[in-house]
């Protein structure tokens, strides 16, 4: 079965979504929005789509749908969602909040002291295994980091 599609449609929908983030971008459907759009043009597929389906609403929905079709039948070009991104003020907030490599460093050390912190007064249990467990990915994510921060120099 093929599927077609206008691609006019998905360029109205991501208008349509760019606009629906930039109007409520920190309500739940807004959120989500923002992480579907960042997933597709980052490739770094980090949306549960469970999360995704039970925030938005009915038009939301259709515009994700739309927008989902032209990917899989490879009308959704780079640029579509570069500027659906730029509509929705999505680039210039990165641009805003992205953390200097100093402050990535410095929040990782504070949330290892924070669950080191925690890990100190918890018996065991579920949420103490929980913990190291999230305690030895943040210190795996900060080596990635640190290696990453060396290569560029």
């Amino acid at each position: 079965m093929q599927l077609e599609q206008n691609p006019s449609c998905h360029e109205q929908a991501l208008t349509r979504l760019a606009q629906a983030i930039r109007d409520n971008p920190d309500t739940g459907g807004g959120v989500q929005l923002r992480r579907f759009l960042w997933s597709l043009y980052n490739m770094h597929h980090l949306v549960n789509l469970w999360t995704l389906v039970s925030r938005l609403d009915q038009p939301h929905s259709q515009l994700v749908a739309e927008i989902l079709t032209a990917a899989l039948v490879g009308n959704l070009k780079e640029s579509d969602i570069k500027r659906a991104l730029q509509i929705s003020g999505e680039m210039d907030r990165w641009d805003q909040v992205q953390p200097s490599s100093n402050e990535a460093m410095e929040r990782f050390e504070a949330s290892k002291r924070g669950i080191e912190n925690l890990l100190k007064s918890m018996p065991p249990g579920r949420a103490h295994t929980d913990l190291v467990r999230l305690l030895r990915n943040i210190t795996e994510v900060e080596s990635t980091l640190k290696e990453g921060l060396i290569a560029e120099l």
